[in-house]
């Protein structure tokens, strides 16, 4: 319930925020990243909660090992972003960064693995999907070098929230359970296959999450940087549960500025040093020339 309030306040104040502020298009760029959005305690029940009954019975033999366990888990989302960045006029180095947020075969997955004298199981239990996400971050900008009055590099903080649907999702189980004759160990005796993919209704998601990161300008109109999230969230399937989630997600972005150019002060300048360079080069020349 505390995670639910705050998805709505940061909403709401998002939204706010919006209507309120003046804001001019600054960016618009990519980004690539991994997110680890993983469910809490994620094992065979939480995944199968999300199908019939029929998936559970048909892994009985599975489970009823003496030593069968869970040895490992796995979440894997690599993501996709389209960015557009707006630049509120009334606030100094304040920047909003918007999202269309592309998720596509994420997994997460549970590894089942069982093996003594009298036999043998590996099972393989995979829940994929897809999502497409509407994302917000509102991020201060903290200038660190440069020069000419113009910082180059920048570090970034601040927070944001998304919410997206989820479709195409389904279950895979691969699985071979084998056993022994207990008289004749090591002689094989039955086996059990299966090999099972399960369709699972569509859902909605929505996260929250504290942002960090850096980014570098080059010619004052690419910007290369790294990013880095920490948060919270849920996913909700249609017809089914609802589970909370832990985010931790890394991406590289590159994004370009609009409407970086340099001042008339800065073109001046810029001019006054290139022409003292000329003379100065100038004037070594003609030394050199006479013998001096």
């Amino acid at each position: 319930m505390k995670k639910l309030l705050l998805l709505v306040a940061l909403f709401a104040f998002a939204f706010t925020f919006q209507a309120e502020a003046q804001m001019k298009v600054k960016k618009f760029g990519i980004s690539l990243g991994q997110d680890w959005d993983m469910l809490p305690g994620l094992s065979t029940e939480t995944i199968l909660r999300k199908t019939d009954g029929r998936l559970s019975q048909d892994l009985e033999s599975f489970f009823d090992l003496p030593n069968s366990s869970q040895y490992s888990s796995a979440c894997d989302n690599p993501n996709f972003r389209l960015s557009l960045v707006f630049e509120p006029e009334r606030w100094r180095n304040v920047e909003l960064h918007t999202s269309g947020v592309f998720i596509f075969n994420r997994m997460d997955a549970v590894y089942l693995y069982d093996n003594d004298n009298y036999g043998y199981s590996n099972l393989n239990i995979i829940l994929h999907g897809n999502e497409i996400d509407a994302e917000a971050v509102l991020l201060k900008r903290v200038p660190v070098f440069g020069f000419l009055n113009r910082k180059f590099f920048n570090l970034y903080g601040g927070i944001g929230s998304n919410v997206g649907y989820q479709f195409g999702n389904y279950i895979s189980v691969r699985g071979h359970n084998q056993t022994f004759d207990p008289g004749r160990q090591g002689n094989f005796r039955d086996a059990t296959y299966i090999n099972d993919y399960t369709d699972i209704t569509d859902g909605v998601s929505a996260r929250v999450f504290a942002q960090v990161g850096y980014g570098i300008t080059f010619f004052r109109k690419l910007e290369l940087g790294f990013e880095a999230r920490y948060g919270a969230g849920l996913r909700h399937n249609f017809m089914t549960n609802t589970d909370f989630t832990n985010l931790h997600s890394v991406a590289f972005n590159m994004k370009y500025v609009l409407g970086n150019r340099m001042s008339r002060a800065e073109r001046e300048l810029k001019r006054i040093e290139k022409a003292e360079r000329s003379t100065r080069c100038n004037w070594e020349s003609y030394k050199r020339c006479q013998g001096w």
